[in-house]
């Protein structure tokens, strides 16, 4: 029984450890800067819903209104071009948090930029397939396998390939997109 009541606790204390703010984090918050924080980082406006639950367990409220007011605010630094080409070069996600008139400038470097990263990862990660390959072959004892192996090698070779056409297709997309608009490439 004592196993129970004590894994239980475990168990509630991860998740209350989820809440975005705790106690004294909700008596004490600053509900605009917080607002302009969470933009900045990207959430969405309904995010303050998280701050709300939090809050709640608590029996303590939230300032919807001085927090949209910081939110507005940290939106418009977060939904900039500039920071949707970096979002996408790193492969972050995106939560669809941008405000209707910021939304397409964002979304159309973010997509440029995700895309080359994503032709990346998928060029890379069958490189990685195809090195695993080439070594399973050299360590194949039977002839057969060897043979099976090199098989598998050839379509390997061959995705790889077409993986390197869409990074370099990707690469001028990146480049038209960024050199159209007068950013640097990184």
């Amino acid at each position: 029984m004592a196993w129970r009541v004590s894994t239980v606790a475990v168990a509630f204390a991860g998740l209350a450890s989820c809440a975005t703010l705790n106690e004294d984090q909700c008596r004490t918050a600053n509900w605009q800067q917080l607002g302009q924080e969470n933009g900045a980082a990207g959430h969405p406006a309904s995010y303050i819903e998280e701050h709300r639950r939090a809050c709640a367990e608590h029996k303590l409220p939230v300032d919807q209104q001085q927090w949209s007011i910081g939110w507005e605010q940290g939106i418009r630094v977060f939904c900039t071009p500039e920071n949707g080409l970096t979002m996408g070069r790193e492969g972050r996600s995106y939560a669809n948090s941008c405000p209707l008139e910021l939304k397409t400038d964002f979304e159309s470097a973010y997509s440029v930029s995700k895309a080359l990263y994503d032709a990346r990862a998928s060029r890379d990660r069958i490189q990685r397939e195809l090195d695993s390959l080439l070594d399973a072959r050299q360590k194949a004892e039977k002839p057969e396998d060897r043979q099976r192996i090199s098989g598998d090698i050839e379509i390997k070779r061959s995705s790889l390939r077409s993986a390197e056409r869409r990074v370099w297709e990707a690469e001028g997309d990146y480049d038209l997109y960024v050199n159209s608009r007068g950013f640097t490439r990184r």
